[in-house]
């Protein structure tokens, strides 16, 4: 078997697995629904299954398909199977700005999520200053291993000024991630920019090969 074809049935069997852990999402739960209630149109079957099943179902598959494609532009782009967004200090970073947020600004979804993205974009500037004088990919990794203990620093003194019955309990829950809260009306904003931002990544793919060659190679082609 080739390589094309062991990669199509890896992919097929990916797809299968995905299919079937979200129709698992929208069928197990604490309230039983079965697809003839559905068509029945019984009121409590049909609001479980709109308000909250497939709500949450769909951003746990948006989100999981954007972390993927996170991953895998990390991984070639330093050519690291192993690589993820910590290499460089984002996931740090924005954990920092989602405690700031919930300490000094409102411990609501958007300015929750607003600053925890201006966190991740702040430890991608600072270890892209920091690695600008070695310019190699080395330099980067070490620049964002030292942002990311700085970012784990900055948290934990966040953490230790938190109330320990509020504040520090919505930290870690942010932290750690849950769907419990997702609802209908909070779909309609990260799917479309989840998706906007998946396609221009794809369109941007060549550019991103480009980086992922090696550094003398690199130099010849002027990049």
């Amino acid at each position: 078997m080739n390589n094309r074809k062991r990669t199509a049935l890896c992919l097929l069997g990916a797809a299968l697995c995905v299919f079937m852990a979200f129709g698992a999402a929208l069928a197990l739960g604490r309230y039983p629904i079965t697809p003839a209630a559905l068509l029945a149109g019984d009121a409590m079957a049909v609001r479980t299954f709109t308000v909250l099943r497939l709500p949450r179902a769909v951003m746990a598959l948006i989100g999981g398909f954007g972390l993927g494609v996170a991953g895998f532009i990390y991984q070639t782009v330093f050519r690291n199977p192993l690589a993820s967004p910590d290499i460089i200090g984002v996931s740090s970073g924005a954990s920092v700005g989602a405690a700031f947020a919930i300490l000094f600004v409102s411990s609501g979804a958007l300015s929750t999520t607003v600053c925890a993205f201006a966190g991740g974009l702040a430890a991608v500037f600072l270890s892209l200053g920091l690695a600008a004088p070695g310019r190699s990919k080395m330099s980067l990794v070490l620049a964002g291993i030292a942002v990311h203990a700085l970012a784990q620093t900055l948290l934990m003194l966040l953490k230790l000024t938190a109330d320990p019955e509020k504040e520090l309990a919505s930290i870690e829950y942010w932290i750690m991630g849950s769907l419990a809260a997702v609802t209908r009306s909070r779909v309609w904003f990260p799917v479309p920019v989840v998706l906007v931002c998946c396609a221009a990544i794809f369109a941007l793919h060549r550019q991103a090969l480009l980086l992922s060659i090696e550094e003398g190679e690199a130099r010849l082609l002027g990049v």
